[in-house]
């Protein structure tokens, strides 16, 4: 018998054979159940949720804090929240525990400073303010970021695979030794068996400097002065006015009172520009400091950064000479110079006592040829964790080795004077846009200076025992983190009853099963506002972000 092929049928008849049958609301119930489960069993296991509570690890994960715009360059910068002081003025009253709002900001571009006044604007202007120093209007809190956490379990053996395990610079959460209940958030420094010590804000590993990921180090840059954010003025209560001034008198640069800067000399002799930040004395390097703007200001406890990172845009219009960006550190001084003919070279010299000697020899530790069309190329210039480095459009392409220069514990003392950051030209016809200052974080090891000694801190290394790791926070001047074992700093440590009946337990270090996960992902990064003075009801999911 052959096959016999079965007449067409209608859609509606096909629709009526291959629907499936509507669940029962048991079954609907039973899903719904189930996904439940689900998404408990996720959220407790693999993607468990946290929220930023303090400022320690600002400006990449802020907590309680707000926006603000500096007056004098135009800078947007976060400020964060305090708790309330104890003496608050007179009819100031707040409920214990509330956030409360700063008494003095500091833009963090251009040092310009602003007051509260309390509601008495005329009493700040009869002392001799400037409105422009006013804070007059009480500024906006957002929550603290929303994180997930991956939350596979940090066991030895899942530390190699798939990079499941921890591993230096991470960004962890884990519970905090000195009560084992509460959850710190802090960057995973020391492994366990390494010697931890920090000398001139830098990690010290086994007497060897550590160096960054390249997405640790993306977070860690904080931007110092951004030359697109020029000040109008100097900062009338910090002495400091950061800007780009001439070497010399007859120099050929332009454009220095504004954003874009001009080398019109395809004839003309080498012209340089200084980075400065003193009012006063423009021939004095300009400071490079750990501020923080998230920080209640402190001028009086900062310090000299040497570790900097120099970057602008340059577009070579004519001539056969070069743009070249400098900076220095100690008695060296490092250059990268790129030539109107493509020619990139990364330079040093060894100016002994003398940091302004001109006539100290250079000698080239790397060159190459660069592509030059008629777009502007982007090039920048970092000494970072003993290695300095040069850069194309934000691209590595040539750095120093050990053999040419390298920083030892015996050598890697703080610095007396800033770095010295310089943009010269010479021959050439040039513009140079979009010029940024970046520092690295400054891991701070001077905590001597409270009642009791730190731990990793410079002359005190600590060993860690198989089983422990080092935690600190990104905003060093301002994080409780493992140099004070977690605890007040003027206090002595304070240890959880459930470690401290563990022999081998040391203070300033977070045991292995102390560990909750790797922070991975800000996905609610609070609320902005509705209306210009309303409350804040919209999620900023533009500031959404992997953590790094």
């Amino acid at each position: 018998m052959r096959n016999r092929v079965p007449a067409p049928r209608s859609p509606a008849a096909a629709l009526a054979v291959t629907a499936p049958p509507k669940e029962t609301w048991v079954e609907q119930a039973a899903s719904f159940v189930g996904f439940f489960i689900y998404l408990l069993v996720l959220k407790s296991f693999f993607l468990p949720l946290f929220i930023i509570p303090t400022g320690s690890m600002a400006e990449g994960l802020c907590g309680a804090h707000a926006t603000h715009t500096c007056p004098n360059c135009g800078t947007e910068y976060n400020v964060g929240w305090q708790e309330p002081p104890v003496w608050p003025p007179p009819n100031w009253r707040l409920p214990p525990g509330t956030p409360f709002h700063p008494l003095v900001v500091e833009c963090p571009n251009c040092r310009w400073q602003q007051y509260y006044d309390f509601g008495r604007p005329q009493g700040l202007l009869e002392r001799g303010y400037l409105r422009a120093e006013i804070l007059s209007t009480r500024l906006t809190p957002v929550a603290g970021d929303r994180i997930f956490v991956h939350g596979w379990p940090f066991e030895g053996a899942l530390a190699g695979i798939d990079e499941l395990g921890p591993q230096r610079w991470d960004v962890v959460v884990f519970k905090v030794p000195t009560d084992g209940d509460t959850n710190y958030i802090k960057r995973l420094i020391g492994l366990p068996g390494e010697k931890i010590e920090l000398i001139d804000g830098d990690v010290f590993v086994n007497g060897q400097l550590a160096r960054k990921t390249a997405d640790a180090q993306h977070t860690l840059w904080f931007s110092y002065y951004d030359h697109d954010h020029p000040p109008a003025a100097a900062a009338l209560r910090t002495n400091y006015y950061p800007r780009w001034v001439p070497r010399d008198d007859a120099t050929t640069w332009t454009g220095l009172d504004g954003r874009v800067l001009r080398f019109d000399g395809p004839q003309q002799p080498r012209g340089e520009l200084q980075f400065c930040t003193d009012p006063h004395n423009p021939r004095e390097p300009g400071r490079v400091q750990d501020l923080y703007a998230y920080n209640e200001p402190r001028s009086d406890t900062y310090h000299l950064v040497t570790d900097v990172r120099l970057s602008a845009e340059v577009t070579l219009e004519g001539g056969t000479g070069y743009v070249e960006l400098s900076t220095s550190k100690g008695a060296h001084r490092f250059f990268v110079r790129l030539g109107a003919d493509g020619a990139l070279r990364l330079e040093h010299n060894l100016t002994g006592e003398n940091p302004e000697d001109a006539t100290a020899a250079r000698e080239t530790w790397d060159q190459q040829q660069v592509p030059l069309g008629t777009n502007p190329v982007r090039i920048a210039l970092s000494h970072l964790d003993g290695v300095v480095s040069a850069e194309i459009d934000g691209r590595v392409v040539m750095e120093s080795q050990p053999a040419h220069y390298e920083i030892r514990p015996q050598t890697a003392v703080p610095a007396a004077r800033p770095p010295a950051l310089r943009i010269a030209a010479e021959n050439v016809q040039a513009t140079v846009r979009h010029v940024l200052i970046q520092r690295d974080v400054y891991y701070t090891s001077d905590v001597h200076l409270y009642n009791r000694p730190g731990f990793a801190v410079q002359g005190s290394p600590l060993e860690l025992g198989p089983n422990a790791y080092f935690m600190l926070g990104d905003n060093s001047p301002n994080s409780l983190d493992a140099r004070f074992a977690f605890s007040h700093p003027i206090r002595d440590p304070v240890i959880a009853p459930h470690l401290a009946r563990r022999p081998e337990y040391r203070p300033g270090t977070v045991p292995r099963d102390q560990l909750l996960g790797r922070a991975f992902f800000v996905y609610w990064p609070g609320f902005q506002p509705l209306t210009p003075r309303g409350p804040n009801l919209l999620v900023d999911f533009g500031r959404a972000r992997w953590i790094h």
